[in-house]
């Protein structure tokens, strides 16, 4: 085998010097790639919402027909669902403004994404529902879907919308019922819930769309009713929601 001798001036035994050793012949450093934070958010967002779909299916699956809670797989599954909702709310976030530069309480109060968040912490710490789940799942389900461009969900995408507004209208009136049997934070829940959703009715156009759908409905029943003081109550409270949403837009 050849060997390459260097004299002491620096001149190979090929002719080359120090200076000038073809670059094809030197040392290449292996760098490692970096990964950008616009990556690892979005591998985070999707995997959230896949977990969020898949673990989802399986809680409302055993919720719906009554399954027993065999090996606890209802409640994990229940759990990491809104886990997997945690992840990709807060991947969302981050890539929107950043967790060092979050807006102002109210700013963030009045983005749905923040509400859902609050919502997806709260959940997984109180009782187990389907109507808590639903929207959570359905959401996964359309952005998964606008992601990899699946047209058979897409065209519905205006009925899973509606399908999310009348799911919260009845968690509203089933974390009410328990409020009323005092069943354990149900008040707070409730509370929290309509606080969310008077500012979804307020900034969001398809849910106070929905929200004064429903009013115009109720209000010709109430208008039935004898009884005055029920009037005199249902027409300040139109009064009042008709005020607050001038001022809002």
């Amino acid at each position: 085998m050849s060997e390459t001798i260097t004299s002491p001036n620096g001149t190979t035994s090929n002719g080359y010097t120090n200076e000038t050793f073809p670059t094809e012949f030197a040392k290449k450093k292996l760098i490692k790639k970096q990964v950008s934070h616009a990556a690892i958010k979005k591998k985070a967002w999707l995997a959230g919402h896949l977990t969020t779909i898949v673990f989802g299916s399986i809680a409302i699956i055993f919720q719906a027909l009554w399954l027993p809670n065999k090996y606890y797989i209802s409640s994990i599954s229940y759990r990491l669902t809104l886990i997997g909702a945690m992840v990709a709310l807060a991947a969302t976030f981050s890539h929107k403004f950043g967790l060092r530069s979050l807006p102002s309480t109210p700013t963030l109060m009045s983005h749905q994404n923040f509400q859902y968040l609050i919502l997806s912490i709260v959940w997984c710490f109180t009782f187990k529902s389907v109507f808590k789940l639903l929207p959570f799942l359905l959401i996964a389900i359309l952005h998964v879907s606008e992601e990899f461009k699946v047209d058979i969900v897409l065209k519905e995408q205006d009925f899973l919308a509606s399908l999310i507004a009348y799911d919260e209208l009845v968690l509203i009136v089933y974390l009410l019922l328990r409020t009323l049997l005092f069943r354990n934070t149900s008040g707070f829940q409730l509370t929290l819930f309509i606080s969310f959703y008077w500012l979804r009715i307020l900034y969001n156009k398809e849910t106070g769309n929905l929200f004064r759908a429903l009013i115009e409905r109720l209000d010709g029943k109430v208008q039935g009713v004898k009884n005055p003081k029920v009037l005199k109550a249902w027409n300040k409270s139109k009064a009042y929601l008709k005020s607050k949403e001038a001022t809002q837009h």
